[in-house]
């Protein structure tokens, strides 16, 4: 049998068939619009990169809302009234010479340049000229409560006593026409706002010579107290009579109320009484004082005479004298050869400072150190030790 003869077959590939023409455009296309967008953003990121800060638009956040303190009735009833609130006043205010225990407080300003007022329940009190302002400034504060007016007499009129019209302060009858010594007492009785007696002494032309205030020992509110004036008269008077009134300042207004006049003989005879006044300081010395003489009437107590003559400087001339106005003798005692003397706290108000500490002090010294029974002078003022007063 012949061989097989085997048969080699080859596959046909079929032939390639190309993309018909109108495919191939839009592939193009499409890649082409992609380069597009591509290029586009590119150029534009590069722009925004090239802005200043300032043009780009930021999202700006949310505004916090703002938290609004709350208003406190006082501070809402003093600016409803017109007055001017502050948050941190000086509690010491119009008080010259005391400690302030607190660095400040609420408060409600009256008066000023502006008017201020205050609310109907309060007066305007504690009245001084701060920096800036030409008139004073006051603080509103609550009003104090006033006794009733009576409809009578406070009391019967006390057996040998001179009364006002409601017997509320009387004076003992041995004062009428009597003569005035240096310094001269008048014992009362009085029923008073805050056991507080006022007196001032008169010459014939009205002119007052000398004023004061004591206070009565009335065991209760509106309960007659116990008082005695003690005064010196410093100044002259121009006339030989004159008259001595006893009254209370009313709590409202602080007008005289409740008046007893008395008629009195005013003392003639005079003496010299010498004071020592501050002169103008050098560099390195401020204790230096100037000499200066004045008339009195004739008094019994020429030390205490002086002393109280040199504090009364700081009235008649203020600009010679380190001693703060209104500075008053509590006490002056005098024992072997020491005078210990004790000053209101208006003292303390001098305004600090080395010099001032030792101008008062050469002033007060000098002026007792003139005397032969005085060779040392202790200074203080009510609750210090003389350690503790007239510090720098």
């Amino acid at each position: 049998m012949p061989p097989r003869t085997s048969k080699t077959t080859r596959s046909k590939k079929k032939p390639a068939v190309a993309p018909p023409p109108e495919h191939a455009h839009a592939s193009f296309s499409i890649v082409f619009m992609v380069a597009i967008v591509a290029m586009l953003t590119v150029a534009l990121l590069l722009i925004w990169r090239e802005l200043p800060i300032g043009t780009k638009p930021v999202p700006q956040p949310e505004p916090a809302p703002v938290a609004t303190a709350p208003v406190s009735p006082a501070q809402s009833a003093c600016e409803t009234a017109g007055g001017k609130w502050t948050e941190c006043g000086n509690p010491c205010h119009g008080k010259p010479g005391e400690v302030c225990i607190t660095q400040c407080e609420p408060q409600c300003l009256c008066g000023g340049d502006e008017g201020w007022s205050c609310p109907k329940d309060q007066v305007c009190t504690d009245v001084e000229t701060l920096e800036g302002e030409t008139e004073a400034v006051g603080v509103c504060r609550s009003a104090p409560s006033v006794p009733p007016v009576p409809v009578g007499p406070a009391r019967e009129t006390p057996e040998g006593m001179i009364c006002d019209d409601l017997n509320f302060i009387c004076l003992y009858e041995g004062v009428r026409n009597s003569t005035l010594s240096n310094p001269f007492l008048a014992d009362g009785s009085g029923i008073a706002f805050e056991n507080t007696i006022n007196w001032r002494l008169l010459d014939g032309n009205g002119t007052e010579l000398e004023s004061g205030f004591v206070t009565a020992d009335a065991p209760e509110v509106g309960q007659p107290g116990n008082f005695q004036i003690r005064g010196f008269i410093l100044s002259v008077p121009a006339t030989s009579t004159g008259t001595l009134e006893v009254f209370e300042s009313s709590a409202k207004d602080g007008r005289p109320v409740h008046v007893v006049r008395i008629p009195v003989i005013l003392p003639r005879q005079t003496m010299i009484s010498r004071v020592y006044l501050r002169a103008v300081p050098t560099e390195t010395d401020c204790s230096i004082v100037n000499q200066l003489e004045a008339s009195v009437p004739r008094s019994g107590l020429p030390v205490e005479t002086s002393l109280r003559l040199l504090l009364k400087m700081a009235e008649l001339r203020p600009e010679h004298t380190a001693i703060p106005k209104g500075t008053r003798l509590e006490s002056l005692t005098v024992s072997n050869g020491t005078a210990n003397v004790v000053l209101s706290s208006e003292l303390e108000s001098y305004g600090g400072g080395a010099c001032n500490v030792e101008a008062i002090r050469s002033q007060i010294e000098t002026t007792l150190k003139q005397f032969s029974t005085v060779r040392n002078v202790v200074i203080s003022v009510p609750g210090k030790s003389p350690e503790e007063t007239l510090q720098p």
